[in-house]
Protein backbone atom coordinates (compact mmCIF):
# COMPACT_ATOMS: atom_id res chain seq x y z
CA UNK A 1 0.00 0.00 0.00
CA UNK A 2 1.22 3.57 -0.60
CA UNK A 3 0.77 6.27 0.91
CA UNK A 4 -0.01 9.48 -0.89
CA UNK A 5 -0.50 12.90 1.02
CA UNK A 6 -3.86 14.05 -0.08
CA UNK A 7 -4.62 17.89 -0.32
CA UNK A 8 -6.98 19.29 1.66
CA UNK A 9 -9.61 20.86 0.12
CA UNK A 10 -13.17 20.10 -0.58
CA UNK A 11 -15.85 19.69 -3.23
CA UNK A 12 -15.57 18.54 -6.74
CA UNK A 13 -11.39 18.75 -6.82
CA UNK A 14 -11.12 17.05 -3.90
CA UNK A 15 -13.30 14.08 -5.32
CA UNK A 16 -11.41 13.85 -8.03
CA UNK A 17 -8.06 13.56 -6.77
CA UNK A 18 -9.05 11.05 -4.36
CA UNK A 19 -11.56 8.68 -7.47
CA UNK A 20 -7.54 9.24 -9.13
CA UNK A 21 -6.47 8.26 -6.12
CA UNK A 22 -8.72 4.87 -5.82
CA UNK A 23 -8.25 4.15 -9.46
CA UNK A 24 -4.51 3.75 -8.97
CA UNK A 25 -5.02 1.39 -5.79
CA UNK A 26 -8.44 0.12 -5.87
CA UNK A 27 -8.45 -2.20 -2.86
CA UNK A 28 -6.76 0.40 -0.67
CA UNK A 29 -9.96 0.96 1.87
CA UNK A 30 -8.91 3.85 3.34
CA UNK A 31 -8.78 6.26 0.44
CA UNK A 32 -12.35 4.40 -0.30
CA UNK A 33 -13.35 5.91 3.05
CA UNK A 34 -12.16 9.07 2.34
CA UNK A 35 -13.94 9.30 -1.26
CA UNK A 36 -17.36 8.22 0.99
CA UNK A 37 -17.18 11.19 2.97
CA UNK A 38 -16.56 13.62 0.36
CA UNK A 39 -19.18 12.54 -1.87
CA UNK A 40 -21.70 12.41 1.14
CA UNK A 41 -20.23 16.04 1.75
CA UNK A 42 -21.36 17.01 -1.53
CA UNK A 43 -24.56 15.66 -0.99
CA UNK A 44 -24.25 12.69 -3.92
CA UNK A 45 -25.34 10.11 -1.39
CA UNK A 46 -26.01 7.07 -3.86
CA UNK A 47 -22.65 7.46 -4.78
CA UNK A 48 -21.35 7.78 -1.26
CA UNK A 49 -23.68 4.50 -0.15
CA UNK A 50 -21.96 2.45 -3.76
CA UNK A 51 -18.17 3.73 -2.35
CA UNK A 52 -18.67 2.56 1.64
CA UNK A 53 -20.03 -1.26 0.19
CA UNK A 54 -17.22 -1.23 -2.51
CA UNK A 55 -15.37 -0.28 0.97
CA UNK A 56 -16.61 -2.86 3.02
CA UNK A 57 -16.54 -5.42 0.23
CA UNK A 58 -12.70 -5.08 0.13
CA UNK A 59 -12.47 -5.25 3.39
CA UNK A 60 -13.77 -7.85 4.27
CA UNK A 61 -12.00 -9.68 1.12
CA UNK A 62 -8.12 -8.37 2.18
CA UNK A 63 -9.20 -9.67 5.89
CA UNK A 64 -9.65 -13.10 4.57
CA UNK A 65 -6.08 -13.14 2.80
CA UNK A 66 -4.72 -11.23 6.27
CA UNK A 67 -6.35 -14.49 7.92
CA UNK A 68 -4.81 -17.17 5.25
CA UNK A 69 -1.51 -15.41 5.53
CA UNK A 70 -1.21 -15.18 8.78
CA UNK A 71 -2.22 -19.02 9.04
CA UNK A 72 0.49 -20.00 7.29
CA UNK A 73 3.31 -18.28 8.42
CA UNK A 74 1.59 -20.01 11.95
CA UNK A 75 2.08 -23.15 10.38
CA UNK A 76 5.78 -22.21 9.37
CA UNK A 77 6.26 -21.48 13.16
CA UNK A 78 4.81 -25.01 14.29
CA UNK A 79 1.40 -23.31 15.59
CA UNK A 80 -0.45 -25.81 13.92
CA UNK A 81 -3.90 -25.62 16.19
CA UNK A 82 -3.63 -21.68 15.95
CA UNK A 83 -3.21 -21.81 12.21
CA UNK A 84 -6.08 -24.09 11.40
CA UNK A 85 -8.21 -21.65 13.74
CA UNK A 86 -6.93 -18.66 11.27
CA UNK A 87 -7.89 -20.80 8.12
CA UNK A 88 -11.19 -20.89 9.44
CA UNK A 89 -11.64 -16.95 10.07
CA UNK A 90 -10.46 -16.70 6.23
CA UNK A 91 -13.26 -18.93 5.34
CA UNK A 92 -16.06 -17.21 7.13
CA UNK A 93 -14.66 -13.88 6.87
CA UNK A 94 -14.37 -14.02 2.87
CA UNK A 95 -16.73 -17.01 1.45
CA UNK A 96 -16.07 -15.43 -2.00
CA UNK A 97 -12.62 -16.93 -1.98
CA UNK A 98 -13.46 -20.27 0.41
CA UNK A 99 -11.75 -22.58 -2.16
CA UNK A 100 -8.28 -21.15 -2.22
CA UNK A 101 -8.88 -20.78 1.93
CA UNK A 102 -10.06 -24.26 1.99
CA UNK A 103 -7.55 -25.67 -0.31
CA UNK A 104 -4.55 -24.00 2.07
CA UNK A 105 -6.00 -25.58 5.25
CA UNK A 106 -6.07 -28.67 3.10
CA UNK A 107 -2.21 -28.66 2.52
CA UNK A 108 -1.65 -27.30 6.63
CA UNK A 109 -3.69 -30.24 7.48
CA UNK A 110 -1.45 -33.13 5.03
CA UNK A 111 1.69 -31.12 6.74
CA UNK A 112 0.67 -32.39 10.38
CA UNK A 113 -0.26 -35.90 9.28
CA UNK A 114 -4.25 -35.17 9.34
CA UNK A 115 -4.36 -36.65 5.52
CA UNK A 116 -8.08 -38.06 6.11
CA UNK A 117 -9.10 -34.45 7.09
CA UNK A 118 -6.90 -33.01 4.31
CA UNK A 119 -8.77 -35.16 1.81
CA UNK A 120 -12.47 -34.33 3.21
CA UNK A 121 -11.36 -30.86 2.66
CA UNK A 122 -10.31 -31.74 -1.41
CA UNK A 123 -13.55 -33.52 -1.56
CA UNK A 124 -15.33 -30.93 -0.24
CA UNK A 125 -13.50 -28.15 -2.58
CA UNK A 126 -14.38 -31.33 -5.10
CA UNK A 127 -17.97 -30.94 -4.99
CA UNK A 128 -18.33 -26.72 -5.59
CA UNK A 129 -20.24 -25.75 -8.31
CA UNK A 130 -17.81 -22.43 -8.76
CA UNK A 131 -14.23 -24.24 -8.41
CA UNK A 132 -12.37 -23.56 -12.11
CA UNK A 133 -10.74 -26.32 -13.96
CA UNK A 134 -7.03 -25.57 -12.47
CA UNK A 135 -8.77 -26.16 -9.25
CA UNK A 136 -10.12 -28.96 -9.60
CA UNK A 137 -6.57 -30.27 -11.52
CA UNK A 138 -4.35 -29.55 -8.34
CA UNK A 139 -6.73 -30.38 -5.99
CA UNK A 140 -6.99 -34.13 -7.92
CA UNK A 141 -3.15 -33.88 -8.45
CA UNK A 142 -2.98 -33.35 -4.23
CA UNK A 143 -5.26 -36.29 -3.67
CA UNK A 144 -3.22 -38.41 -6.18
CA UNK A 145 0.17 -37.31 -4.21
CA UNK A 146 -1.46 -38.57 -0.89
CA UNK A 147 -2.32 -41.77 -1.67
CA UNK A 148 1.12 -42.22 -3.16
CA UNK A 149 2.50 -41.02 -0.24
CA UNK A 150 0.21 -43.57 1.57
CA UNK A 151 1.55 -47.00 0.42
Amino acid sequence: MTTTRIQKMGGEPRIKELRALVEGDPLNVNVRFMLATALEASGKLDEAVQEYGIAVEKGRRNLGVAYCNYANILMKAGKPEEALRHFDHAIETDPSNSSFYLHAKAVALSQIGLTDKARAIYSQILERKDVSKETQRIVLKKIGDMKITRK
